[in-house]
């Protein structure tokens, strides 16, 4: 994991075995991204919210391309909420990674990332083969390819919920696995 916290721990840091908060705090249901994520932090912190950071990213150039190609409503009105999920998302854990002092995206260098699995990809050839498609293929294929995208978020959050120890970061990775799911689940029937 130490390859991709992108640097020394910052102060406050916990050492770099990454464990499950027994704090018992609880985090609010929502933090501005102007606020820091407060606490101690550890590896797994950095590294969920470096690579979650990246993976909206990929995320968000899928749903602006729904938002204008998708035949059905029902498919815009998904895309353009999780446009604006993911964006707030996205700014309130690069706020987080800035106040820690880490980078706030995942190092591109894929062997940085080799030894849990790499990165959250859902590639440029993919996004770009998507873009082609038009019509009920394009529909077919997003919905398809953001349900597996959306589930690399899941597993990702997980992760962060079993080794994270920051409480705030460990309650925005509980609401991204209970919203990720539902999505997943409203897309495969939007699939039928």
């Amino acid at each position: 994991m130490a390859g991709c916290a992108g640097g020394p721990a910052a102060t406050g840091a916990t050492p770099a075995v990454p464990g499950p908060d027994t704090s018992g705090s609880a985090a609010p249901a929502s933090v501005p991204a102007s606020v820091a994520a407060p606490g101690s932090f550890n590896p797994a912190d950095v590294m969920f919210l470096q690579m979650m950071v990246t993976h909206h990213g990929q995320g968000l150039e899928l749903v602006r391309l729904a938002q204008s190609r998708a035949q059905r409503t029902e498919v815009r009105i998904l895309a353009a909420a999780i446009d604006v999920t993911q964006t707030e998302e996205q700014e309130t854990m690069r706020g987080w990674l800035r106040s820690w002092g880490e980078p706030t995206e995942a190092d591109p260098n894929a062997h940085a990332h080799a030894d849990h699995g790499g990165l959250p990809a859902t590639g440029p050839e993919q996004i770009a083969a998507l873009g082609r498609a038009s019509g009920a293929d394009f529909e077919s294929a997003f919905l398809n390819l953001l349900i597996a995208h959306q589930h690399n978020a899941v597993e990702m959050a997980r992760n962060e919920t079993t080794f994270g120890q920051n409480p705030e970061a460990r309650a925005l990775a509980g609401r991204i696995d209970q919203s990720r799911t539902a999505q997943i689940n409203q897309m495969l029937a939007m699939l039928g």
